[in-house]
Protein backbone atom coordinates (compact mmCIF):
# COMPACT_ATOMS: atom_id res chain seq x y z
CA UNK A 1 0.00 0.00 0.00
CA UNK A 2 2.01 2.93 -1.32
CA UNK A 3 0.78 5.59 1.06
CA UNK A 4 3.70 7.79 2.08
CA UNK A 5 6.24 7.38 -0.70
CA UNK A 6 4.70 8.64 -3.91
CA UNK A 7 6.97 8.13 -6.90
CA UNK A 8 7.34 11.80 -7.88
CA UNK A 9 9.03 12.59 -4.58
CA UNK A 10 11.29 9.56 -4.69
CA UNK A 11 12.52 10.17 -8.23
CA UNK A 12 13.30 13.81 -7.52
CA UNK A 13 14.87 13.20 -4.15
CA UNK A 14 17.20 10.58 -5.61
CA UNK A 15 19.17 13.40 -7.22
CA UNK A 16 19.38 15.49 -4.06
CA UNK A 17 22.29 15.57 -1.62
CA UNK A 18 22.15 15.49 2.14
CA UNK A 19 23.26 19.12 2.52
CA UNK A 20 20.23 21.14 3.55
CA UNK A 21 18.01 18.16 4.39
CA UNK A 22 15.41 19.05 6.98
CA UNK A 23 12.43 17.58 8.74
CA UNK A 24 9.67 20.12 9.30
CA UNK A 25 8.05 20.41 12.70
CA UNK A 26 4.73 22.09 13.42
CA UNK A 27 4.28 23.61 16.87
CA UNK A 28 0.75 23.20 18.20
CA UNK A 29 -0.23 24.91 21.48
CA UNK A 30 -2.13 22.95 24.15
CA UNK A 31 -5.88 22.98 23.54
CA UNK A 32 -8.16 25.29 25.45
CA UNK A 33 -11.91 25.58 25.52
CA UNK A 34 -14.66 22.98 25.51
CA UNK A 35 -14.00 21.41 22.11
CA UNK A 36 -10.94 19.59 20.73
CA UNK A 37 -10.13 18.16 17.29
CA UNK A 38 -7.76 15.19 17.12
CA UNK A 39 -5.74 14.25 14.02
CA UNK A 40 -5.19 10.48 13.67
CA UNK A 41 -2.60 9.74 10.94
CA UNK A 42 -2.36 6.56 8.90
CA UNK A 43 -0.02 3.64 8.25
CA UNK A 44 3.61 4.86 8.28
CA UNK A 45 2.25 8.28 9.23
CA UNK A 46 4.00 8.83 12.59
CA UNK A 47 7.66 9.43 13.30
CA UNK A 48 9.21 6.62 15.37
CA UNK A 49 12.18 7.20 17.68
CA UNK A 50 14.21 5.04 20.04
CA UNK A 51 13.60 5.05 23.76
CA UNK A 52 16.07 6.78 26.06
CA UNK A 53 17.39 10.24 26.92
CA UNK A 54 18.88 10.80 23.43
CA UNK A 55 16.32 9.33 21.03
CA UNK A 56 17.36 8.39 17.52
CA UNK A 57 14.82 8.66 14.75
CA UNK A 58 14.13 5.23 13.29
CA UNK A 59 11.36 6.46 10.95
CA UNK A 60 11.89 8.53 8.85
CA UNK A 61 14.93 10.55 7.78
CA UNK A 62 16.17 11.60 4.37
CA UNK A 63 19.50 9.98 5.22
CA UNK A 64 17.77 6.63 5.65
CA UNK A 65 16.04 6.97 2.29
CA UNK A 66 19.30 7.78 0.50
CA UNK A 67 21.23 4.83 1.97
CA UNK A 68 20.80 1.14 1.31
CA UNK A 69 20.43 0.55 5.04
CA UNK A 70 20.98 -2.44 7.27
CA UNK A 71 18.62 -1.99 10.21
CA UNK A 72 14.94 -2.91 10.01
CA UNK A 73 11.81 -1.78 11.83
CA UNK A 74 10.87 -5.35 12.72
CA UNK A 75 8.90 -5.90 15.93
CA UNK A 76 10.58 -8.68 17.95
CA UNK A 77 8.71 -11.96 18.44
CA UNK A 78 9.64 -15.15 20.34
CA UNK A 79 12.12 -17.26 18.43
CA UNK A 80 12.91 -14.58 15.85
CA UNK A 81 16.27 -14.90 14.18
CA UNK A 82 18.68 -12.05 15.00
CA UNK A 83 18.08 -8.99 12.81
CA UNK A 84 19.76 -5.57 13.02
CA UNK A 85 17.22 -3.13 14.43
CA UNK A 86 16.68 -0.08 16.60
CA UNK A 87 15.38 -1.60 19.82
CA UNK A 88 12.13 -0.42 21.44
CA UNK A 89 10.49 2.46 19.58
CA UNK A 90 7.88 5.05 20.48
CA UNK A 91 5.83 7.47 18.35
CA UNK A 92 7.07 11.04 18.06
CA UNK A 93 4.29 12.99 16.36
CA UNK A 94 2.73 12.76 12.90
CA UNK A 95 5.09 12.60 9.93
CA UNK A 96 5.13 16.19 8.68
CA UNK A 97 7.39 17.13 5.78
CA UNK A 98 10.78 15.92 4.58
CA UNK A 99 12.86 18.29 2.48
CA UNK A 100 16.14 18.14 0.59
CA UNK A 101 17.25 21.29 -1.20
CA UNK A 102 14.30 22.28 -3.43
CA UNK A 103 12.47 18.97 -3.12
CA UNK A 104 9.98 18.08 -0.40
CA UNK A 105 7.12 15.75 0.39
CA UNK A 106 4.24 16.92 2.55
CA UNK A 107 2.61 14.19 4.61
CA UNK A 108 0.70 15.97 7.40
CA UNK A 109 2.43 19.33 7.69
CA UNK A 110 -0.19 21.25 5.70
CA UNK A 111 -3.05 19.68 7.60
CA UNK A 112 -1.42 20.33 10.96
CA UNK A 113 -0.89 23.99 10.10
CA UNK A 114 -4.47 24.20 8.87
CA UNK A 115 -5.78 22.45 11.98
CA UNK A 116 -3.78 24.68 14.30
CA UNK A 117 -5.09 27.81 12.60
CA UNK A 118 -8.70 26.84 11.86
CA UNK A 119 -9.97 23.83 13.82
CA UNK A 120 -11.19 24.05 17.42
CA UNK A 121 -8.65 22.81 19.98
CA UNK A 122 -6.47 21.03 17.42
CA UNK A 123 -4.40 18.15 18.84
CA UNK A 124 -2.13 15.81 16.80
CA UNK A 125 -2.11 12.16 17.87
CA UNK A 126 0.58 9.66 16.91
CA UNK A 127 1.03 5.94 17.47
CA UNK A 128 3.31 3.04 16.59
CA UNK A 129 1.72 2.16 13.25
CA UNK A 130 3.49 -1.21 13.11
CA UNK A 131 1.41 -2.63 15.91
CA UNK A 132 -2.07 -4.10 16.10
CA UNK A 133 -4.77 -1.57 15.17
CA UNK A 134 -6.63 -2.56 18.33
CA UNK A 135 -3.65 -1.60 20.48
CA UNK A 136 -3.46 1.79 18.78
CA UNK A 137 -7.21 2.21 19.24
CA UNK A 138 -6.78 1.70 22.96
CA UNK A 139 -4.13 4.45 23.02
CA UNK A 140 -6.47 6.79 21.12
CA UNK A 141 -9.31 6.12 23.57
CA UNK A 142 -6.98 6.86 26.48
CA UNK A 143 -5.95 10.14 24.85
CA UNK A 144 -9.59 11.13 24.37
CA UNK A 145 -10.33 10.48 28.03
CA UNK A 146 -7.27 12.48 29.06
CA UNK A 147 -8.28 15.47 26.94
CA UNK A 148 -11.83 15.36 28.28
CA UNK A 149 -10.61 15.16 31.87
CA UNK A 150 -8.23 18.08 31.31
CA UNK A 151 -11.25 20.09 30.15
CA UNK A 152 -13.15 19.38 33.34
CA UNK A 153 -15.18 16.53 31.85
CA UNK A 154 -17.23 18.80 29.61
CA UNK A 155 -15.21 18.75 26.40
CA UNK A 156 -16.61 17.51 23.13
CA UNK A 157 -14.25 15.76 20.74
CA UNK A 158 -13.92 15.86 16.95
CA UNK A 159 -11.68 13.39 15.13
CA UNK A 160 -10.07 13.69 11.70
CA UNK A 161 -8.60 10.33 10.67
CA UNK A 162 -6.60 9.47 7.56
CA UNK A 163 -6.12 6.06 5.95
CA UNK A 164 -5.50 3.32 8.57
CA UNK A 165 -6.18 5.98 11.20
CA UNK A 166 -9.84 5.55 10.30
CA UNK A 167 -9.69 1.90 11.37
CA UNK A 168 -7.99 2.91 14.62
CA UNK A 169 -10.72 5.49 15.18
CA UNK A 170 -13.65 3.19 14.39
CA UNK A 171 -12.35 0.49 16.74
CA UNK A 172 -11.82 3.02 19.54
CA UNK A 173 -15.29 4.51 19.15
CA UNK A 174 -17.07 1.17 18.77
CA UNK A 175 -15.30 -0.77 21.53
CA UNK A 176 -13.71 1.81 23.80
CA UNK A 177 -10.36 0.72 25.20
CA UNK A 178 -11.30 -2.97 24.98
CA UNK A 179 -10.39 -5.28 22.12
CA UNK A 180 -14.02 -6.29 21.74
CA UNK A 181 -16.45 -4.48 23.99
CA UNK A 182 -19.98 -5.65 24.69
CA UNK A 183 -21.46 -2.14 24.95
CA UNK A 184 -21.83 -0.63 21.46
CA UNK A 185 -20.08 2.65 20.75
CA UNK A 186 -18.39 2.48 24.14
CA UNK A 187 -15.72 5.00 23.16
CA UNK A 188 -17.99 7.56 21.54
CA UNK A 189 -19.53 9.20 24.60
CA UNK A 190 -17.63 12.46 24.21
CA UNK A 191 -17.40 12.46 20.41
CA UNK A 192 -19.30 15.04 18.39
CA UNK A 193 -18.09 14.75 14.78
CA UNK A 194 -15.77 12.39 12.90
CA UNK A 195 -14.04 12.91 9.54
CA UNK A 196 -12.69 9.81 7.78
CA UNK A 197 -10.34 10.45 4.83
CA UNK A 198 -9.15 7.70 2.47
CA UNK A 199 -9.75 4.82 4.87
CA UNK A 200 -9.78 1.19 3.60
CA UNK A 201 -12.77 0.06 5.68
CA UNK A 202 -12.65 -3.39 4.08
CA UNK A 203 -8.91 -3.49 3.51
CA UNK A 204 -7.19 -3.56 0.16
CA UNK A 205 -5.02 -5.90 -1.92
CA UNK A 206 -2.33 -3.25 -2.49
CA UNK A 207 -0.56 -4.24 0.74
CA UNK A 208 -0.22 -7.87 -0.32
CA UNK A 209 2.83 -7.43 -2.55
CA UNK A 210 4.48 -5.37 0.22
CA UNK A 211 4.17 -8.37 2.54
CA UNK A 212 5.74 -10.57 -0.13
CA UNK A 213 8.65 -8.43 -1.32
CA UNK A 214 8.86 -5.57 1.17
CA UNK A 215 8.42 -1.83 0.70
CA UNK A 216 11.31 0.16 -0.69
CA UNK A 217 11.98 3.53 0.95
CA UNK A 218 13.77 4.94 -2.06
CA UNK A 219 17.20 3.24 -2.01
CA UNK A 220 16.59 1.68 1.39
CA UNK A 221 15.33 -1.91 1.21
CA UNK A 222 16.05 -2.83 4.83
CA UNK A 223 13.67 -0.68 6.91
CA UNK A 224 10.55 -2.31 5.49
CA UNK A 225 11.94 -5.60 4.21
CA UNK A 226 9.49 -8.53 4.03
CA UNK A 227 11.01 -9.88 7.27
CA UNK A 228 10.04 -6.60 8.93
CA UNK A 229 6.50 -6.39 7.54
CA UNK A 230 6.00 -9.99 8.66
CA UNK A 231 6.08 -8.62 12.22
CA UNK A 232 3.60 -5.76 11.63
CA UNK A 233 0.11 -6.79 12.72
CA UNK A 234 -1.15 -3.61 11.06
CA UNK A 235 0.14 -4.63 7.62
CA UNK A 236 -1.81 -7.89 7.79
CA UNK A 237 -4.86 -6.03 9.08
CA UNK A 238 -4.82 -3.83 5.96
CA UNK A 239 -5.43 -6.88 3.76
CA UNK A 240 -8.94 -7.31 2.34
CA UNK A 241 -11.62 -8.82 4.53
CA UNK A 242 -11.96 -11.81 2.17
CA UNK A 243 -9.43 -13.70 0.09
CA UNK A 244 -11.22 -12.97 -3.18
CA UNK A 245 -8.63 -10.75 -4.80
CA UNK A 246 -6.71 -13.31 -6.88
CA UNK A 247 -7.53 -13.44 -10.61
CA UNK A 248 -6.10 -15.15 -13.68
CA UNK A 249 -4.78 -13.48 -16.83
CA UNK A 250 -8.36 -12.92 -18.05
CA UNK A 251 -9.55 -11.49 -14.75
CA UNK A 252 -11.44 -14.58 -13.63
CA UNK A 253 -11.36 -15.50 -9.91
CA UNK A 254 -8.64 -17.86 -8.70
CA UNK A 255 -9.19 -19.82 -5.51
CA UNK A 256 -6.23 -19.07 -3.28
CA UNK A 257 -6.69 -18.53 0.45
CA UNK A 258 -4.41 -15.75 1.66
CA UNK A 259 -5.53 -16.36 5.23
CA UNK A 260 -4.61 -20.04 5.43
CA UNK A 261 -1.15 -20.54 6.97
CA UNK A 262 -0.48 -23.67 4.89
CA UNK A 263 -0.84 -21.60 1.71
CA UNK A 264 1.85 -19.16 2.84
CA UNK A 265 4.21 -22.06 3.50
CA UNK A 266 3.45 -23.85 0.24
CA UNK A 267 3.70 -20.70 -1.87
CA UNK A 268 6.81 -19.43 -0.09
CA UNK A 269 5.28 -16.03 0.60
CA UNK A 270 7.09 -13.34 2.58
CA UNK A 271 9.93 -14.68 4.74
CA UNK A 272 8.92 -18.23 3.75
CA UNK A 273 10.74 -17.68 0.47
CA UNK A 274 13.56 -19.05 2.66
CA UNK A 275 12.79 -22.81 2.74
CA UNK A 276 14.43 -23.22 6.15
CA UNK A 277 11.83 -20.93 7.73
CA UNK A 278 8.93 -23.06 6.50
CA UNK A 279 9.84 -25.64 9.15
CA UNK A 280 10.66 -23.09 11.85
CA UNK A 281 7.97 -23.34 14.54
CA UNK A 282 8.59 -19.80 15.78
CA UNK A 283 7.91 -18.33 12.33
CA UNK A 284 4.91 -20.56 11.76
CA UNK A 285 3.48 -19.41 15.11
CA UNK A 286 4.14 -15.76 14.19
CA UNK A 287 2.25 -16.23 10.91
CA UNK A 288 -0.75 -17.62 12.79
CA UNK A 289 -0.68 -14.65 15.18
CA UNK A 290 -0.64 -12.17 12.30
CA UNK A 291 -3.47 -13.86 10.41
CA UNK A 292 -5.49 -14.09 13.62
CA UNK A 293 -4.95 -10.35 14.17
CA UNK A 294 -6.36 -9.69 10.69
CA UNK A 295 -9.43 -11.87 11.26
CA UNK A 296 -10.15 -10.55 14.75
CA UNK A 297 -9.92 -6.89 13.72
CA UNK A 298 -12.31 -7.27 10.80
CA UNK A 299 -14.72 -9.30 12.92
CA UNK A 300 -14.62 -6.51 15.51
CA UNK A 301 -15.40 -3.88 12.86
CA UNK A 302 -18.07 -5.85 11.01
CA UNK A 303 -21.76 -4.90 11.32
CA UNK A 304 -23.76 -7.17 13.58
CA UNK A 305 -27.45 -7.61 14.37
CA UNK A 306 -28.78 -5.08 16.85
CA UNK A 307 -25.90 -2.64 16.52
CA UNK A 308 -27.40 0.87 16.75
CA UNK A 309 -26.30 3.68 14.43
CA UNK A 310 -23.23 5.67 15.44
CA UNK A 311 -24.11 8.50 17.87
CA UNK A 312 -21.88 11.04 16.11
CA UNK A 313 -21.95 12.89 12.79
CA UNK A 314 -19.60 11.58 10.12
CA UNK A 315 -17.96 12.94 6.97
CA UNK A 316 -16.26 10.47 4.61
CA UNK A 317 -13.79 11.69 1.99
CA UNK A 318 -13.33 9.24 -0.89
CA UNK A 319 -10.48 9.49 -3.37
CA UNK A 320 -11.49 8.79 -6.97
CA UNK A 321 -10.12 8.97 -10.50
CA UNK A 322 -6.81 7.14 -10.02
CA UNK A 323 -5.95 3.55 -10.97
CA UNK A 324 -5.61 1.56 -7.76
CA UNK A 325 -4.56 -2.06 -7.26
CA UNK A 326 -7.72 -4.16 -7.06
CA UNK A 327 -6.26 -7.66 -6.94
CA UNK A 328 -3.33 -9.98 -7.56
CA UNK A 329 -2.87 -11.70 -10.90
CA UNK A 330 -1.95 -15.39 -11.01
CA UNK A 331 -0.41 -16.63 -14.28
CA UNK A 332 0.55 -20.29 -14.73
CA UNK A 333 0.30 -20.78 -10.99
CA UNK A 334 2.65 -17.89 -10.18
CA UNK A 335 1.90 -14.40 -8.90
CA UNK A 336 2.47 -11.64 -11.42
CA UNK A 337 3.21 -8.68 -9.16
CA UNK A 338 4.22 -6.44 -12.06
CA UNK A 339 0.80 -6.36 -13.75
CA UNK A 340 -1.92 -6.23 -11.09
CA UNK A 341 -5.50 -5.42 -12.10
CA UNK A 342 -6.76 -1.99 -11.10
CA UNK A 343 -9.97 -0.11 -10.39
CA UNK A 344 -11.01 3.37 -9.31
CA UNK A 345 -9.49 4.85 -6.16
CA UNK A 346 -6.93 7.33 -4.86
CA UNK A 347 -3.89 5.34 -5.97
CA UNK A 348 -3.69 3.43 -2.67
CA UNK A 349 -7.27 2.83 -1.45
CA UNK A 350 -10.08 1.62 -3.71
CA UNK A 351 -13.05 3.98 -3.74
CA UNK A 352 -15.37 0.98 -3.27
CA UNK A 353 -13.50 0.08 -0.05
CA UNK A 354 -13.43 3.65 1.31
CA UNK A 355 -17.06 3.82 2.47
CA UNK A 356 -18.35 2.75 5.92
CA UNK A 357 -19.82 -0.67 6.59
CA UNK A 358 -20.98 0.06 10.16
CA UNK A 359 -24.43 1.62 10.63
CA UNK A 360 -24.11 5.39 10.63
CA UNK A 361 -25.40 8.50 8.96
CA UNK A 362 -22.59 9.96 6.88
CA UNK A 363 -21.89 12.60 4.30
CA UNK A 364 -19.71 11.81 1.30
CA UNK A 365 -17.28 14.12 -0.45
CA UNK A 366 -15.19 12.88 -3.40
CA UNK A 367 -11.72 14.16 -4.25
CA UNK A 368 -9.39 13.62 -7.21
CA UNK A 369 -6.34 14.07 -4.96
CA UNK A 370 -3.82 11.25 -4.48
CA UNK A 371 -3.98 9.30 -1.20
CA UNK A 372 -1.40 11.32 0.74
CA UNK A 373 -2.34 14.58 -0.95
CA UNK A 374 -5.91 14.22 0.30
CA UNK A 375 -4.60 15.71 3.53
CA UNK A 376 -3.39 18.90 1.85
CA UNK A 377 -6.05 19.28 -0.85
CA UNK A 378 -7.71 22.70 -0.44
CA UNK A 379 -11.19 21.42 -1.27
CA UNK A 380 -10.88 18.66 1.32
CA UNK A 381 -9.62 21.10 3.96
CA UNK A 382 -12.50 23.45 3.19
CA UNK A 383 -15.01 20.60 3.50
CA UNK A 384 -13.51 19.50 6.84
CA UNK A 385 -13.68 23.05 8.20
CA UNK A 386 -17.31 23.51 7.16
CA UNK A 387 -18.37 20.08 8.42
CA UNK A 388 -16.85 20.66 11.84
CA UNK A 389 -18.80 23.92 11.98
CA UNK A 390 -22.03 21.94 11.53
CA UNK A 391 -22.67 22.52 7.82
CA UNK A 392 -23.81 19.91 5.30
CA UNK A 393 -21.00 19.52 2.77
CA UNK A 394 -21.76 16.33 0.83
CA UNK A 395 -24.26 13.69 -0.16
CA UNK A 396 -26.00 12.28 2.93
CA UNK A 397 -26.21 8.48 3.36
CA UNK A 398 -28.51 6.86 5.90
CA UNK A 399 -27.87 3.50 7.59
Amino acid sequence: MRTLHHSRFLLLLLGAVLTGCTVARVTVPPPTGEEVTILVPGYRGSFLVTEGPEPERAWLTVGQALSRGERTLAVPFPGQRPVPGYGPLRPDGPLTQLSALFVSVDAYRSFMEFGRDHLPGFVPFSYDWRRDVRESAGALCARIEQLVAEGGGRRKVNIVAHSMGGLVTMHCLLHGGARAGERPWAGAGHVKRVVIIGTPFTGGPGIFDDLLVGTGTMRNRALLAPEALFTFASAFQLLPVRSDFFVDAEGRPVELDAFEPAVWLKQGWGPFADPTLREDEAYRAQLVRMLDAHRELHEALAPRPGLPPAPFETLVVVGTGRPTVSGMRVVDGNLDLEHPPSADGDGSVLSSHAVPVLPMTWQRVDSAAEHVELMSDREVLHAVDRFLRGETVGTVHQP
